[in-house]
């Protein structure tokens, strides 16, 4: 592969700072001897086979790495994992992943959980700082990396993907420390029986009561998430979303159906959908049909408002001049950029960005498919522009209204519901 090969660690001119192992588990204990020897610094173990095979072989060789690397002072990441991922440095998980830099940090005791995150929130726009696959935490584990990541100025936020903990009591501190200087966005594994038996296949970790857990993140502050796709969803609300000032949101949709069903998820996350006033439904009676139309919160308009980029920003605007609301969801149907082509998605993009200048209220932008196979390709293909103009895009009101609580529930815990 054009790459230069040598035999042995001892054979390497230069001093070594990190080495990656990738040979069987056997042989690992030979090659730790050889790193301590070369006076490397840190080694990331790739290879597994160890403690979470729960055979006594796999400890014993995981305590025998340990104590070779404990005479010189090496420092150890996993066994079994991906090891780090560092874009400025040109370090990656494996190269599926993109390498850009941005606010976020993460530890992740799933090698495939970091590399899904990472790659699930580019096309989010979310990108990341640094991050570390630790598999086993043989040696340093997810406090180590919760504190290091608390103190670096490149992290603005924090995820985590945690199974067990190795040091319960350490782990409660970094994170109460974290959680005073950042957000800190937690998925937890091993939640369930059934979890927390795949849990000690996985990583050999106990998985911990859920009461226990679910104590810690309130005690802490941490935001605590109970699926993949929320996890992402909540970090790309962090990124690209100013904190409202309260939980009153605006929905401006389409279809009856749809908007009882809007307010209802809006209500079961935490939000309020307070309804409108004499004096907006007025205000939107100036430019919206009588007929078939539901003016009191959420908006269900006519269909023709979606057909007319600019009848849809002067909803939107009409809205937000009412200062009962703090934020706006607007559902776009994508199934209408299938009908007549994607660029009026563009358009309605464009006039919503341009008449937002006008408010200082966030607005997020959910893009209703229908679960159609073509609408969710239009999504996915104007998404990018959705957060290019500033607008958070979502793939269903109750995935907005769960991230926007937990963006408002950091920023505003007086009013946490």
């Amino acid at each position: 592969m054009g790459l230069k090969a040598y035999p042995a660690i001892r054979d390497v001119p230069d001093e070594l700072d990190h080495v990656i192992l990738a040979i069987p588990a056997p042989l690992t204990p030979k090659l730790m001897h050889e790193c301590v020897a070369a006076g490397v610094k840190s080694v990331t173990i790739f290879t597994a086979g160890f403690s979470e095979t729960g055979d006594a072989e796999g400890t014993r060789l995981e305590q025998e790495i340990l104590e070779i690397a404990r005479q010189g002072s090496v420092r150890v990441i996993g066994p079994n994992c991906l090891g780090v991922h560092c874009p400025v440095a040109g370090i990656s998980l494996d190269d599926t992943v993109p390498r850009v830099s941005g606010p976020v940090g993460f530890l992740s005791q799933s090698g495939g959980n970091a590399r899904d995150l990472v790659v699930a929130s580019a096309d989010r726009r979310v990108f990341f700082s640094k991050g570390v696959s630790l598999g086993n935490a043989l040696d340093l584990n997810e406090s180590d990396f919760l504190e290091y990541l608390t103190d670096d100025n490149g992290t603005d936020i924090i995820a985590a993907y945690i199974e067990g903990l190795k040091q319960p009591q350490r782990f409660y501190r970094a994170l109460r420390a974290a959680c005073a200087r950042k957000p800190v966005i937690i998925l937890k594994g091993g939640k369930t029986l059934s979890g927390a038996g795949a849990v000690a296949s996985h990583t050999g970790a106990l998985a911990g009561s859920r009461a226990i857990w679910d104590t810690l993140c309130l005690q802490t502050g941490a935001i605590q998430v109970d699926h993949f796709h929320d996890w992402i969803d909540v970090l790309m609300t962090f990124v690209h979303m100013k904190p409202p000032n309260g939980r009153r949101v605006g929905i401006i949709g389409m279809g009856g159906g749809a908007s009882v069903l809007a307010a209802d998820e809006c209500e079961e996350a935490g939000l309020a959908v307070p309804a409108f006033p004499e004096t907006v439904r007025q205000e939107l009676l100036k430019f919206t049909p009588r007929v078939g139309v539901g003016l009191r919160n959420p908006v269900d308009s006519a269909t023709s408002v979606y057909f007319d980029p600019n009848s849809l920003a002067r909803t939107v605007k009409a809205v937000a001049d009412w200062d009962g609301v703090d934020i706006l969801f607007v559902v776009l149907p994508a199934i209408i950029g299938t009908k007549i082509g994607p660029q009026i998605l563009t358009a309605h993009i464009k006039g919503l960005a341009e008449s937002a200048r006008d408010f200082a209220k966030p607005v997020a932008i959910i893009l209703r498919t229908a679960a159609q196979s073509e609408s969710e390709r239009v999504a996915r293909e104007v998404r990018g522009e959705c957060l290019e103009a500033g607008f958070p895009a979502y793939d269903s009101i109750d995935s907005a209204a769960r991230a926007v609580n937990a963006l408002i529930s950091y920023h505003l815990p007086q009013k946490r519901g």
